[in-house]
């Protein structure tokens, strides 16, 4: 099963006001979190013009659907990390 792994190309697909979608194609970089909502970081691809190249950030509650064009393998790391954090 493809999912959305960091490196996948995708085009998501935002709920704006008035009705519309907008669209926005790119590389899926992981989740970011802004205050207390999490984030899609996205690298824009060329479709976006002057701005592919640039990183945008777009709110997980304005996402009305994503199409994962080509998914990107899971990396394996070899090395495990001791949990360090407390979870309460």
């Amino acid at each position: 099963m493809e999912g959305l792994t960091p490196g996948s190309k995708c085009i998501i697909y935002l709920a704006t006001s008035h009705e519309e979608i907008a669209k926005t194609h790119g590389t899926f970089q992981g989740f970011v979190p802004v205050g207390e909502e999490s984030s899609l970081c996205i690298v824009l691809d060329e479709t976006h013009g002057e701005l592919a190249g640039k990183t945008r950030l777009i709110p997980t509650n304005m996402i009305a659907a994503i199409d994962i064009i080509e998914a990107a393998e899971i990396e394996e790391n070899e090395e495990h990390y001791e949990d360090t954090h407390y979870y309460g």
